[in-house]
C-alpha cells in the first residue's frame, strides 16, 4: 500500500515535469513574449520562481507529513501507557 503511493506520487511528478518541458518548449515564444514593455530581467527570473514554488512546497509539505505523523505516534503511545496501567 505505501510502495503504491510513493511510486504514484514520483509518476505525478515525473509526468508534471515532462509536461512543463514540453509546454515550454512548444509555447514558449508566447509565454516569454513581452507584454506592455516589461523589462527582461522579469522573464529571467520566471524560472526561479517555480523552482521556489516547487521547493518550498515539497519542503511544507514533508514537515506537514512528518509533523503529523509525530502527533499520531504520540497520541498512540499515550493510549498504550494508559492501557498499561
Amino acid at each position: 500500500m505505501r510502495n503504491s503511493k510513493i511510486s504514484k506520487t514520483i509518476i505525478c511528478i515525473i509526468i508534471g515535469i515532462i509536461l512543463y518541458v514540453i509546454i515550454d518548449l512548444i509555447i514558449g515564444e508566447v509565454v516569454n513574449a513581452n507584454p506592455g514593455g516589461m523589462r527582461e530581467g522579469n522573464e529571467e527570473m520566471f524560472p526561479f520562481y517555480w523552482l521556489i514554488l516547487i521547493v518550498g512546497g515539497s519542503i511544507m509539505s514533508t514537515l506537514t507529513y512528518v509533523s503529523w505523523r509525530k502527533y499520531k505516534g504520540e497520541k498512540r503511545a499515550k493510549q498504550d501507557r494508559q492501557n498499561d496501567k
